[in-house]
């Protein structure tokens, strides 16, 4: 029976071989969304529809600033980069910074309402009453030096009201000028080129992220300035790729050379990378084929996989060093703590798969079938294939673990393990007075230092930012709408920048109310006059159109594109900031305006990741009540607990540990505490079988501890802040618990 379940198994093996093969034939999917990782629970449909569109509008545009010493050669850079990024079809023909040919278009749809169109500081002059400086203004521009009117434009615009109106469009980057149709910027000796581009493909796929960011390069001596997610994303997957590979070949080479020291012989060394290898395999083919994809997080913690699903040839291959020479006796030693270690874990990772985070649900599926994998594979294949002779256990590591042994039974330590208790609550206790919560989404991210430099310099050349918060307008209408950006546009108005659809296009009401304070506090108070001091027969009046504009209208001249991102349907909009204001400050200008949220992805994120920081920890309570109904079946009431407490100790004490070190408290580090306790389980459920305190149970739970904190011990190298709180919980907690875990053993 044993062989045809081992043939069933190979055939499985096998066949998840060649799926993963024809998976990487057609190129393996990997995904570095980070937005794939984070919570989606918003209970409004609309809510979280407005919010996806916003990121998909931040995601889908980048910017490059090209600097040189010379004016011309820094224009025919950025000239060239654009030709070759349309050239080979990464960007979209269309920006978002209008050039010259797209002003006067605008102008063109523009003028004939011009009636009802007014500059917000002009428009409040005029409702102040105060139309004198309007006067003075335009008299300044039509007799000072270089004055710019004619007698076409005075005879239609006779205050010059209309070139104040598009001087005061809300156009991105406003730090820029047009210089010959080139948006630039002087700093110093440099000269600045805007390049903003949209691009033509997904920003979070590998393969355009690799052929963007290797497009957008410069000639020696030019300098280069890049913000856009793409960048990001693409820094962000090959940090992960390369941590996780770094991971990955350490975990593997120090196993690999943790075994052949132990047993010294190639044979369990080769079972044991067959475990690990079949573990994997059969994952990485049940995650491609559930999700269709593998993200990056779920990669990096599938390489730390390895040093859990080697613990099962570990426990294994232990018993080389007593008198059951037959693999056959072996595996029936071991079974019943490789199978209880095995369901106890995988319900600790299977908690894993009740967070809101899809990232971690693949992490759960690759590592919960990973190790079932493994455990089959030392189930099935091992007592076929094994032909370990027996060996003598070194006599430096029996007498450690005969020593830990004797320190957790022997009633002589009792005072010993008093002190080592009432130490360890000591620092917990201490540690807890100084545990701080960590829920920033903004600190968990591993962004590039290089990306992040140059996103401050952009910002300061250029305004240009990536501000996340933004106001949603919704109305019953379009017009509706506009009326309600008017409203929260007063209010912002001296708070912070902001780009709205009204500022471009402004509402019927406000037209109308525009082209009545022209005529009232302007038109009838000093046209006389005006035309007098000009020495003009006749001034053309400015009327009311009989048209009033519409988006429709500024849309179809496709001179705009920024309007696309800000009009989300006819009777929804989005009001873009420009400025860091206080998001307190910016909740008090919304307030008591009807149909207007503030939408701040960024702290919705933060506050989701501390709810679930609090539902991490129910998961604790869940996998532990999932787990007692097998550990009491196995070893009753009593046993169980003295089975659990290590691990429960462990988890109790490795938050303030880390805090005592300057750490702070976070989800990850939540969601790690649910592994410490799976896998200090495990150590106990080892411990709890030996009725003898044998050394070789206890070397080879130290082996199994060793190849853990390698992988996931590992971790807390990461420069990605929330890997390394995974990472550093994970190192701290597992080492606890396997310290602890010899107390679950019973007492002679």
């Amino acid at each position: 029976m044993r062989r045809v379940l081992a043939l069933i198994w190979l055939l499985v093996v096998l066949a998840a071989l060649g799926y993963v093969a024809v998976q990487s034939v057609q190129g393996l999917r990997l995904e570095t969304d980070i937005l794939a990782l984070l919570p989606r629970e918003d209970q409004d449909p609309v809510l979280q529809s407005a919010k996806d569109r916003m990121a998909q509008n931040l995601a889908g545009r980048a910017v490059i600033l090209v600097g040189h010493p010379s004016r011309e050669v820094a224009r025919a850079e950025a000239l060239n980069l654009r030709r070759n990024l349309l050239r080979s079809g990464l960007i979209k023909p269309n920006t978002d910074i209008p050039d010259q040919d797209a002003i006067r278009r605008l102008g063109a749809a523009y003028f004939p309402h011009r009636a009802g169109l007014l500059s917000e500081p002009d428009r409040q002059r005029l409702g102040a009453g105060q139309g004198e400086p309007l006067v003075t203004r335009a008299l300044s521009q039509i007799f000072g030096f270089g004055g710019v009117a004619d007698s076409r434009l005075l005879a239609r615009d006779p205050f010059m009201l209309f070139p104040a109106f598009l001087g005061d469009l809300p156009v991105p980057a406003n730090r820029l000028v047009m210089d010959g149709g080139m948006p630039s910027v002087a700093d110093g000796p440099i000269t600045w080129v805007l390049v903003s581009v949209m691009l033509a493909g997904e920003p979070y796929a590998l393969d355009f992220q690799r052929r963007f960011v290797e497009a957008v390069q410069a000639p020696s001596g030019v300098a280069l300035l890049r913000l856009g997610a793409v960048f990001f994303a693409q820094a962000g997957a090959e940090q992960a790729t390369a941590e996780s590979s770094r991971v990955g070949a350490i975990s593997m080479a120090g196993t690999v050379l943790l075994v052949l020291l132990a047993f010294r012989s190639v044979g369990p060394l080769v079972l044991s990378v067959l475990a690990i290898g079949t573990g994997l395999l059969t994952a990485l083919a049940a995650c491609l084929w559930l999700f269709g994809s593998v993200h990056v997080a779920a990669q990096l913690f599938g390489a730390s996989l390895i040093g859990i699903s080697v613990d099962y040839a570990l426990l294994y291959f232990g018993q080389v060093f007593t008198v059951r020479t037959a693999p056959s006796q072996r595996l029936k030693h071991v079974l019943p703590g490789l199978t209880l270690g095995m369901v106890t874990t995988v319900i600790g990772y299977g908690s894993l798969a009740l967070s809101p985070f899809p990232g971690l649900k693949q992490v759960a599926l690759l590592s919960a079938v990973g190790l079932i994998g493994s455990f089959l594979t030392v189930l099935l294949w091992f007592p076929l294939l094994d032909r370990a002779p027996g060996r003598s256990l070194n006599s430096k590591a029996a007498a450690m673990a005969a020593a830990l042994w004797r320190f957790w039974s022997e009633a002589r330590f009792q005072v010993a393990r008093k002190a080592v208790l009432a130490l360890l609550a000591l620092l917990t206790v201490w540690g807890m007075t100084r545990i701080e919560p960590d829920d920033d989404v903004r600190r968990q991210q591993g962004l590039s230092p290089v990306l992040v430099a140059e996103q401050s310099a952009i910002q300061r050349l250029t305004g240009l930012g990536q501000n996340t918060r933004f106001f949603l307008v919704q109305g019953e209408s379009e017009q509706q709408v506009l009326e309600r950006e008017e409203a929260l546009g007063d209010r912002l108005s001296g708070l912070t920048g902001w780009q709205s659809a009204a500022r471009f296009v402004p509402s019927f009401r406000r037209q109308a109310d525009n082209a009545r304070l022209v005529q009232t506090a302007l038109i009838d108070p000093h046209l006389a006059a005006y035309r007098a001091r000009l020495g003009m027969a006749e001034i053309e009046a400015v009327a009311v159109s009989d048209t009033p504009l519409d988006l429709a209208m500024i849309r179809s001249v496709g001179a705009l594109p920024i309007l696309d991102s800000l009009i989300l349907d006819d009777a929804m909009h989005a009001v873009i900031l420009d400025g860091g204001a206080d998001t307190d400050a910016l909740r008090m200008a919304a307030q008591g305006l009807e149909g207007v949220r503030l939408i701040d992805p960024v702290g919705d994120i933060s506050r989701l990741l501390e709810a679930y920081r609090h539902r991490a920890l129910m998961l604790l309570a869940v996998s532990t009540v999932l787990m007692v109904p097998v550990l009491v079946w196995r070893y009753g009431r009593s046993g169980a607990v003295r089975v659990l407490a290590p691990a429960l100790a462990a988890i109790i004490a490795t938050p303030p540990l880390l805090a005592l070190a300057g750490l702070g408290f976070s989800f990850f580090g939540a969601m790690a505490l649910v592994l410490v306790l799976s896998i200090g389980t495990d150590y106990g459920v080892f411990c709890a079988e030996d009725k003898v305190h044998d050394p070789v149970t206890l070397v080879s739970v130290w082996l199994a501890m060793i190849t853990t904190l390698l992988s996931f011990g590992l971790l807390a190298l990461s420069d990605v802040a929330a890997v390394k709180a995974f990472g550093a919980t994970m190192l701290v907690g597992v080492l606890t618990a396997f310290l602890l875990a010899p107390s679950a053993g019973r007492r002679p």
